[in-house]
């Protein structure tokens, strides 16, 4: 029996943080934290699904066909987002196993954008859909939204392009970025949080004090504008100031907490040219941008207020094998 199995990476917000979610741009990595989707068609009326969550409690889940995403449930919700999406172009929707995998800690880097992504490119595969990248992305980020209610889609888009991202929201624009060279340590708050609680709450601030939050958002728009210059010409000094800048932004939101901001301030301590939350906030990882000499030290002040995250970065997008 054929199988049909794609990887998909995390990623790394380096600018934009929740401006990207009301229309401004933002600029985003891949890291080397893939998580994989394997999809085996079936000759059944059902879709079954495994994670490892479920696969720990010998458990899986089964929903028929004429059920697909009708009421979905917490932990296969992306999963089943996207095979119902999928099988609604499919010309003759048969039933299908879809088996999950990916590290048992993703320190906030995309999972379920990944899984999603990985799930569609497997499908995609699968049932012969023969969809763009563009229109990958399309059914991907409609399938987060199903499940999550909201959502830019630049992790999406991460996860499908690969490498380094300029994105506007929804998709409007996704382009590549030349960056040479990737001079980014990552820390660990040890809190995994809900992105969804965190852009709720920017959400409700945007709603009580509108003229503000807007502005903050065009300032941040503005950065990321300059960011991407920097980054493609290399002039980390630039970079280092609009990186703490964006942080000053992001904390005006209130999006960061004492473990982020002892993260940061260790490791522009320790030489880091500058340094920012990464992602939602509330908790996940944060970002500095250390050059060759100062990496050791800010490696040491990242492991002494949290946990150094080695990953690679601006690694390829979603890649699918068949056996």
């Amino acid at each position: 029996m054929t199988t049909y199995t794609a990887s998909a990476p995390g990623k790394l917000m380096l600018f934009g943080e929740h401006a990207v979610v009301y229309g401004r741009p933002c600029l985003v990595t891949t890291v080397g934290l893939y998580v994989s989707a394997t999809v085996t068609p079936t000759q059944t009326s059902a879709v079954t699904i495994t994670t490892p969550a479920l696969r720990a409690r010998g458990e899986v889940h089964t929903v028929a066909l004429a059920d697909l995403g009708r009421q979905l449930q917490p932990e296969t919700a992306f999963v089943e987002a996207i095979a119902a999406r999928a099988l609604q172009l499919a010309e003759q929707p048969h039933g299908l196993r879809i088996d999950t995998d990916g590290p048992q800690l993703s320190y906030g880097l995309g999972s379920s954008s990944a899984v999603t992504v990985a799930t569609a490119a497997a499908l995609n595969a699968a049932i012969g859909l023969a969809l763009s990248q563009r229109a990958l992305f399309d059914l991907a980020y409609s399938a987060v939204l199903d499940a999550q209610g909201k959502g830019s889609g630049f992790d999406v888009a991460a996860a499908i392009y690969g490498g380094t991202l300029w994105f506007e929201t929804g998709g409007t624009a996704i382009e590549p970025v030349d960056a040479p060279e990737l001079p980014f340590r990552i820390g660990y708050s040890g809190a995994k949080v809900s992105t969804r609680r965190f852009v709720d709450g920017v959400e409700q601030l945007r709603e009580r004090n509108p003229l503000i939050v807007e502005r903050i958002f065009d300032t941040i728009g503005g950065i990321v504008v300059q960011a991407r210059t920097a980054l493609e010409q290399g002039d980390w000094g630039k970079l280092g100031d609009l990186m703490d800048l964006n942080q000053g932004l992001l904390d005006a939101l209130g999006v960061n907490t004492p473990a982020l901001a002892q993260l940061i301030f260790a490791t522009r301590n320790a030489g880091a040219l500058g340094a920012k939350l990464s992602g939602a906030g509330g908790g996940d990882c944060m970002v500095a941008l250390a050059l060759d000499e100062q990496r050791t030290p800010i490696d040491g002040a990242i492991r002494q207020a949290g946990t150094l995250v080695e990953l690679p970065l601006g690694v390829p997008g979603v890649r699918v094998t068949v056996r």
